[in-house]
């Protein structure tokens, strides 16, 4: 009963956290719509730091220590960073679609693995490994499914839909590192 009530607990905070990001990734849309042009470059990198600083203080939350959300603090946006600057030249070399689905894979495998980094709190690298590959294919999966709202804005201009659709996308990604992750079970808290 104790393992239901916690798998429980586990997936509310999966779909919490997935519909915290979608939230925020319908006001960047907004945002990216009205402001900013199309292939810029800056704002993209500024944007990828912000949503991996988001995602650090998200995950820290559900690590539920001042450590793990320290760490995941100061290495998230890095790897943010790292994504968000890679995106642009590989968009020029496989097409938008293409470079969003590598770097959103990217961006789960950096998840899992900070993730147990920063808990500190033995899981082997195989099983992170493991749970950074599910949340990848299941999150990319659900991505490609709702793709068409990023390659023609103009069939989903409907911002509800949008959050609906970026809540489904990321959360088979936030699941699969929620459910099963070895983290502590004392202490867990809510978003």
């Amino acid at each position: 009963m104790q393992a239901e009530i916690t798998r429980t607990h586990e997936l509310t905070l999966a779909l919490a956290a997935a519909a915290v990001l979608g939230v925020v990734s319908t006001v960047a849309d907004l945002i990216w719509a009205r402001f900013i042009p199309d292939g810029a470059v800056l704002p993209g990198v500024i944007h990828g730091v912000l949503i991996f600083a988001l995602l650090a203080v998200v995950l820290g939350r559900i690590a539920a220590t001042a450590g793990a959300t320290r760490r995941l603090l100061a290495t998230l946006p890095i790897a943010g960073l790292a994504l968000a600057a890679a995106f642009y030249p590989l968009a020029r070399a496989t097409g938008y679609l293409a470079a969003l689905l590598v770097t959103w894979i990217g961006m789960w495998l950096a998840l899992a693995l900070l993730l147990r980094w920063a808990r500190r709190d033995g899981e082997a690298l195989s099983r992170a490994l493991a749970r950074g590959l599910f949340a990848a294919l299941g999150s990319g999966l659900a991505f490609w499914a709702v793709s068409g709202m990023w390659t023609d804005p103009a069939a989903h201009s409907s911002y509800l839909l949008r959050l609906v659709y970026w809540t489904f996308a990321f959360a088979p990604g936030f699941a699969a590192l929620l459910l099963f992750s070895g983290a502590p079970r004392d202490g867990a808290t809510d978003l």
